[in-house]
């Protein structure tokens, strides 16, 4: 069912690899900045329009109001050699690093660190309001959660994330609606 909603960001999520190169590093942080705090619908708009001009100048230019998020992706854009470099060294080290790494970038925060991660080739669940509300149903922590249904299904940890924040973000899944599932 939610493959079917979006057949390509369903693939993207299961394919998710780490950036190859310092622009597509630049990119992926800056889609995750302005991503932060919003509706995803609101946010693609937005990169739509962004993205041509980071691409082509490097900067956010006129394409988008928030003044501190537009500093913090200038800040990537211009200092990307540097912080792919970062995130390579990270990379070499191992997933904590790279979330360690994440947490350290402007303007991603405690929760975001782990979409960006995600964003960037690190199978890990981000624990949002929407997985915080379904882990809690069963008495387990978003990674606990997710790590258990990965185990079961087969699937990525960051593929479960997605289908279960798809679910709540699609209003399939209310509080109490399902009943907790037994663990294997």
């Amino acid at each position: 069912m939610v493959s079917e909603l979006d057949p390509d960001a369903m693939e993207r999520v299961k394919t998710k690899s780490p950036p190859t190169d310092e622009t597509d590093f630049a990119l992926r942080v800056s889609y995750v900045i302005l991503n932060s705090g919003m509706r995803w619908t609101v946010a693609k708009e937005i990169w739509n329009r962004m993205r041509p001009s980071l691409m082509g100048t490097g900067e956010v230019g006129n394409t988008f109001g928030h003044l501190g998020k537009t500093k913090s992706i200038n800040l990537v854009m211009s200092n990307r050699s540097e912080f792919f470099q970062g995130f390579r060294l990270a990379w070499e080290e191992g997933p904590e690093k790279v979330i360690e790494f994440c947490g350290a970038l402007p303007h991603i925060g405690g929760i975001t660190k782990y979409h960006l991660a995600k964003n960037l080739g690190v199978d890990v669940a981000k624990p949002d309001v929407w997985l915080e509300r379904v882990a809690s149903q069963s008495g387990e922590t978003v990674k606990e959660l997710c790590g258990r249904l990965s185990r079961q299904s087969g699937d990525s940890v960051s593929t479960v994330d997605y289908v279960i924040w798809k679910t709540c973000q699609q209003g399939w899944w209310r509080s109490g609606a399902f009943p907790a599932d037994e663990r294997a």
